[in-house]
């Protein structure tokens, strides 16, 4: 189940993000922080699980949208319950479609966010930058989501003040971290939360916690032992109805073997009783 929290373990894996992390060329990191990871000396057989979630947000103008801007919508990069993620993340960049002023947005701080109005969707591009210069930038592409799934448009119909929830978790994996890097990856437990500057984007997050997924897990359960107890019955019910058939075929078989043997009988008793007449009567004439 996800973590909302990063993780580190003594067992090895494989090398770079996790999946849907696209690997880029070697990340430049701040000048405050690259000297000190450079030099520091690298954890053998120790791997380090960062959760992240990205995505996009939009919600429906309603009366104030117009030709060219019918939503608002906000892209980010997020810990999954509000986690700090600038103590491994030196920058998030963000590219937009060619249309907009300044498609490219670069952020520094938390929260590493973009609003903005359009009237498309569109896939953006983002690109997360980690603290520690060696470690290999990671790309992922987000498409932008401005609509309910199956619909294409703004109409009246399709339409609601609901908000259109676009987001992935995911954890992105290092091997064999830095130790300076560990130290600042390990911190991130401890660090104020961070919310977003948009409180309705905020409200629409969703949440990742250990408790909500035993909740699901349990409810999947009591669903599952239902379903069983159903097809149980189901297969008692049919079990009894096999018995009885069985039994009626039985009848049926002793029944026909009956009739056999009786009109067996009836014809042998019938071709043996034949009647014989002796004797002769004669007249006599006076």
């Amino acid at each position: 189940m996800p973590s909302s929290a990063p993780t580190s373990s003594g067992a090895a894996s494989a090398e770079g993000a996790a999946a849907a992390a696209v690997p880029e060329g070697a990340a430049a990191a701040p000048a405050n922080t690259g000297a000190a990871a450079a030099a520091s000396p690298r954890l053998p057989n120790t791997t380090v699980c960062v959760p992240i979630a990205y995505g996009s947000i939009a919600c429906y103008l309603g009366n104030n949208a117009d030709e060219y801007a019918t939503h608002e919508w906000t892209l980010y990069v997020r810990g999954p319950n509000d986690e700090d993620l600038s103590a491994a993340v030196a920058k998030v960049v963000f590219s937009l479609h060619p249309s907009f002023p300044q498609p490219v947005r670069e952020l520094t701080a938390p929260p590493f966010e973009v609003t903005e109005k359009g009237w498309g969707e569109f896939e953006a591009s983002i690109r997360i930058v980690w603290r520690d210069p060696e470690e290999k930038a990671t790309v992922i592409m987000h498409p932008i989501k401005l609509y309910p799934p199956g619909v294409t448009a703004a109409t009246p119909s399709t339409t609601s003040t609901k908000p259109v929830v676009h987001e992935f978790y995911n954890e992105v994996i290092f091997t064999d971290p830095r130790e300076s890097f560990h130290k600042q990856l390990m911190r991130m437990s401890v660090l104020p939360k961070i919310e977003s500057r948009e409180p309705n984007v905020q409200a629409a997050f969703p949440r990742y916690s250990d408790e909500e997924d035993w909740k699901a897990l349990l409810e999947a359960q009591t669903f599952l032992d239902a379903e069983l107890k159903k097809v149980k019955h189901r297969l008692m019910e049919a079990d009894t109805e096999m018995e009885e058939l069985d039994v009626a075929l039985i009848e049926v078989a002793q029944a026909q073997t009956q009739a056999t043997a009786l009109a067996a009988a009836s014809s042998s008793s019938q071709g043996g009783g034949k009647s014989k007449s002796s004797g002769s009567s004669k007249s006599k004439s006076k």
